[in-house]
């Protein structure tokens, strides 16, 4: 059974701080540390109801912004630039970091498969 405590942004571990002073700054609004089976996560929400979950090391496995379009500047360029020539009017919405490469979601629900190295696998 998984516990969940509320916890305030220097709880975070220091990556995941890095992470969003870099990336989202002045847009904390609470965080959930999660353990379950010994495992440890956090979820960050933003004021703009962005979500970011983070591992126990501070390494971010999936930020979705809802509707909204998540900052780019962290994202493989293979990625951004595979987007930018088939999909250029479309934005990120949700990326999530899997085993075996990323899941992005374009505003317009098109979900994308790459592998690590950002290289387009397929549309989902």
């Amino acid at each position: 059974m998984a516990q969940e405590v509320p916890v305030k942004f220097n709880e975070l571990p220091r990556v995941a701080q890095d992470f969003i002073n870099k990336y989202f700054p002045d847009n904390f609004h609470h965080g959930i540390k999660e353990v379950e089976s010994r495992k440890i996560t956090y979820t960050v929400f933003m004021n703009d109801d962005t979500e970011i979950e983070f591992t126990e090391a501070g390494r971010w496995t999936e930020i979705d912004g809802g509707n909204n379009k998540i900052p780019y500047t962290f994202i493989q360029k293979p990625i951004l630039d595979y987007i930018k020539q088939n999909y250029p009017k479309q934005f990120i919405t949700k990326i999530e970091l899997e085993q075996t490469g990323y899941d992005v979601e374009l505003d317009n629900g098109i979900d994308l498969e790459f592998d690590a190295s950002g290289l387009f696998i397929k549309v989902d």
